[in-house]
């Protein structure tokens, strides 16, 4: 008996003695020699005469030679844990407390371990350090409950990350540890805790050092066994993993993170060969397009960018997008002429297994979701059941980057391809006649560098606020309606049948909806539309069946799902159109007053959404051509740009009550007092700061959404006011000069703050204005801008 030893940590030690000692199970076998079962204290009495000769299974077993020595005697101790009926169904082991010694296990945990490489092989560093800050508060709760009556529950269950040494997956375990044959012994004078300090520890759950302080670790030693158990939860780990992977915006697009997605589903249907892929519909130009640039993200398409329906084939596009109909095709020798003339080279690609599923955003077509094996038959129709609660959100991943492409496409149009931005057309005119120079001299034509030096910056930004905890806000509330409304139907049900499975599938409804209402976390979503869907609506279709004359029990909740994902989705959906909404109006905002800033003075100007609308400005003397450029254009331009940002925020504050969710938007201004270069990328087709000390500039409009003010939690963004973030001081002036002015005028209101900024990663001495907006003041914003456009 050969007992294994788990060597990472993480970087991190458990902090308690533990010893191994078979004391309490010994003591459990001593107990049953006088049990009434007669067999039972029979086996108890042969166990105990063996142990009888092993004085040293007595005492704390330091030296695991021991184990091998009396290996009879442990394994019949042992029959106490473990059944050999379950030996090569259940993944068990006795081990050393908190620790990975492994004195008894079953074949099905061995071949787990021999199946992962090694114990190392189960948890990544990062894992193991959360796992062992883990145990050791669960250790610290034990000794609570144990010496000061206090009972603390973990809620956070622990997730081994299994890696298939042999397939490359990954597989999900949840850690189940029974302490039975524990127990914990005092080494010195127990520390006396007020109901003061065991607030103090409870608040602090998860900061081990209080508890350390309070509690010494030295104080405490863990003897015994205990019983270790792995359940896997692969399946609802990975479609948890998956859905919050495709609620991040570039979760299709980028590459790193499609490839992560393409992983998961290989983990979540353990199929190592799996290809997934993605083909947007492009409902204008009627075709499938390929998302990811250089990356293809389409099995279908291939290499191709795009299939035409009718190069594709329109019975195609009519059974996606008309029938809604999948297509499964397990072996391809033997598909359909639909796919025609795809087959030929989706066969060359190495694909024999395809299933193409389409996915629709309210009731709109917007592409396929594909999934493609190498083996004949790996993938079928009960691969679908397994995916569907993904399918919505990969509609709204696909819906998203469709929307994100289009307007890539139309931007290209207007500042790249029909007309360089108007304010730089100039300088573009002047580099083609350089080159048409160069080849009527028959010199190898070089494109001349487009670098405007001496330019200012002006950036701005309005975002919504915690736009990922309202999403998360979302889930809940439809998850607990779609609760509510099963609990309904079962309820009226129980009136029409005497069925004793109505009552415990209602008791279960109200386990989870009280497990939610505490909490929502990761996976909880995915086991409770798993049990309406799979347990809860069947037995309202049979009840359905057996009634068919009385079917109003039931209509309330078939109303109130999705026509298309069938889940509760009226929340998220409200989510997603009020965010569209906003950053529309912000969008036509930008549009339309831009267009009277260039009669001010030329600039160049570029805006872009994400979850809400950026802006950048360049304005100098380099970027136009025969004019004169004073820094007056650059403050009115500051000006200007803080006049619109007080118009976006009262525009945006009115739009509240008129929206589906009332979301709110948050607004600042990075103020950049010294003159930069700009370079026009070739590769990129836009322009970028130029040289490493302008670097910093780009580096601080990525950061700054996150700052919060120094020595607080509080971000400096807040609803209803503008941050102005600088680093100078005379930059601080210019603009409480502009905000006496817009005060005056009744744009602006409230007292204006000043913060000094906390430390971003790389950046220090930031400091910040900020003041509200009046959200009364429209008529007053067009008297300014008026002034503005006369200056």
């Amino acid at each position: 008996m050969q007992a294994k030893t788990d060597s990472c940590d993480g970087g991190m030690d458990f902090p308690f003695e533990c010893k191994l000692s078979l004391t309490n199970l010994i003591g459990y076998w001593q107990v049953r020699t006088n049990d009434q079962n007669k067999y039972l204290a029979s086996t108890a009495g042969i166990i105990m005469e063996q142990v009888n000769e092993a004085p040293e299974l007595l005492k704390p077993i330091e030296d695991i030679s021991i184990l091998n020595k009396y290996q009879d005697t442990v394994n019949l101790l042992m029959t106490a844990i473990f059944s050999p009926y379950t030996e090569e169904e259940e993944m068990v082991a006795a081990i050393t407390p908190f620790k990975k010694e492994d004195v008894h296990s079953t074949k099905a945990y061995k071949d787990l371990m021999v199946k992962a490489g090694s114990h190392d092989a189960l948890l990544d560093p990062e894992e193991m350090a959360e796992i062992m800050k883990h145990k050791t508060m669960a250790a610290y709760l034990a000794i609570m409950e144990m010496y000061y009556g206090v009972s603390i529950e973990l809620h956070k269950d622990i997730i081994y990350t299994l890696h298939d040494h042999r397939t490359g997956l990954k597989q999900y375990y949840k850690i189940i540890i029974n302490p039975k044959f524990c127990e914990i012994v005092l080494k010195g004078d127990l520390p006396e805790l007020s109901d003061e300090q065991i607030k103090l520890l409870t608040d602090n759950i998860d900061n081990l050092d209080v508890w350390k302080t309070l509690l010494p670790t030295d104080l405490f030693e863990f003897q015994g066994l205990v019983v270790f158990k792995l359940n896997e939860v692969t399946k609802d780990e990975v479609l948890s993993r998956i859905k919050e992977n495709l609620l991040e915006k570039d979760s299709i697009s980028d590459e790193k993170s499609f490839a992560d997605l393409e992983q998961k589903f290989r983990s979540l249907l353990q199929l190592s060969d799996l290809n997934l892929g993605i083909a947007g519909y492009q409902k204008s130009k009627n075709r499938f397009i390929n998302f990811g640039g250089g990356t293809r993200r389409s099995i279908l398409i291939g290499k191709k960018d795009k299939i035409e329906c009718e190069e594709a084939n329109n019975s195609l596009f009519d059974r996606f997008a008309r029938q809604r109909e999948p297509m499964i095709v397990e072996d391809m020798s033997t598909c359909c002429n639909q796919l025609e003339p795809q087959v030929d080279s989706l066969m060359e690609e190495g694909v024999q297994n395809l299933i193409l599923n389409p996915l629709f955003y309210n009731g709109e077509f917007v592409g396929l979701l594909e999934l493609a094996s190498p083996n004949k038959g790996d993938l079928n129709a009960l691969t679908l059941t397994k995916i569907r609660n993904v399918l919505p959100l990969f509609a709204i991943a696909v819906k998203r980057s469709s929307d994100e492409l289009e307007n890539s496409i139309q931007n290209l149009i207007k500042e790249k391809y029909t007309s360089i931005h108007p304010t730089v057309e100039w300088k573009f005119n002047n580099a083609a006649h350089e080159m048409l120079d160069q080849i009527s001299q028959q010199k190898s034509a070089v494109a001349p560098q487009i670098v405007f030096n001496d330019v200012y910056p002006l950036y701005a930004a309005s975002d919504i606020r915690n736009s990922s905890v309202e999403r998360h806000h979302c889930i809940y509330k439809d998850l607990m309606r779609q609760l509510q409304l099963a609990k309904k139907v079962l309820s009226r049900a129980m009136e029409l049948t005497n069925l004793p499975i109505l009552d415990e599938t209602i008791f279960r409804l109200e386990k989870f909806r009280k497990k939610i209402k505490n909490k929502l976390v990761t996976g909880d979503e995915t086991i409770i539309l798993e049990f309406l869907q799979e347990e809860v609506e069947p037995i309202i279709r049979n009840i359905e069946t057996g009634h068919a004359g009385d079917k109003e029990f039931s209509r309330e909740y078939w109303e109130a799902l999705d026509s298309e994902i069938g889940v509760v989705y009226d929340h998220r959906m409200k989510f997603e159109n009020s965010l569209t909404s906003i950053n529309d109006a912000i969008g036509s905002i930008l549009d339309e007053e831009e267009k009277k800033a260039q009669i001010m003075f030329p600039h160049y100007f570029e805006k872009y959404k994400t979850d809400g609308v950026e802006h950048n400005i360049y304005i100098g003397a380099s970027m136009v051509e025969n004019m004169e450029f004073d820094e007056v254009y650059l403050r009115n331009l500051r000006l200007w740009q803080l006049v619109v940002t007080a118009e976006i925020a009262n525009r945006t504050a009115a739009m509240i009550p008129e929206l589906n969710m009332p979301l709110e938007t948050t607004h600042l201004i990075l103020v950049h007092s010294n003159p930069l270069s700009i370079r026009f990328r070739q590769e990129e087709k836009k322009f970028d700061v130029d040289g490493a000390y302008n670097i910093r500039y780009e580096i601080i409009k990525k950061r700054i959404d996150k700052a919060v003010i120094k020595d607080s939690d509080e971000r400096i963004t807040q609803p209803g006011k503008i941050a102005i973030i600088y680093s100078q001081e005379r930059d601080a002036e210019e603009y409480r000069r502009y905000i006496v002015y817009l005060k005056n005028k009744g744009l602006l209101t409230g007292e204006l703050e000043q913060f000094e900024l906390e430390e971003l990663q790389g950046l220090s001495g930031l400091k910040a204005l900020r003041i509200a907006v009046n959200t009364e003041s429209t008529s007053i914003i067009d008297e300014v801008k008026k002034l503005l456009e006369v200056v």
